[in-house]
């Protein structure tokens, strides 16, 4: 099966490591493999937040799983490691640009639209009416 790599694509695989509970799950299984509770541990994050997100990464092709008794054991997908280790030569060649880049910093400024207090009001007063 032929896969057309699109930007979308990218930016998912990007999204996915971007979710700071995902990207401290794949850093810690850069070390070893690791069973759920003791990602919980050592992370000290809540149990089924990290079995949440242990399946967006499992779906996501991140990592894989394997029985160890009764408990399912963790590790990163070994095609990822060569990935990562290159991107973090790069950040490490261009941290300094990609703190300093004023494209970047401008599409990740927020816009908050306020609206006037007493336009709320008659807006709910007209959402509110039953229309005869």
């Amino acid at each position: 099966m032929e896969v057309t790599l699109e930007a979308r694509l990218y930016r998912e695989f990007f999204r996915a490591l971007s979710n700071q509970t995902r990207f401290s799950i794949v850093q810690l299984l850069r070390e070893k493999p690791h069973y759920v509770n003791e990602m919980v541990e050592r992370l000290g994050i809540e149990q089924s937040r990290v079995s949440h997100n242990l399946s967006c990464l499992l779906n996501c092709g991140f990592v894989e799983w394997e029985w160890n008794g009764k408990n399912k054991v963790y590790r990163l997908n070994s095609n990822l490691q060569p990935i990562l280790t290159g991107i973090e030569k790069h950040l490490v060649k261009y941290a300094a640009a990609l703190d300093s880049c004023q494209t970047l910093e401008s599409e990740s400024k927020r816009v908050v639209v306020i609206a006037k207090a007493n336009e709320l009001g008659s807006r709910r007063r007209t959402l509110g009416r039953k229309r005869r």
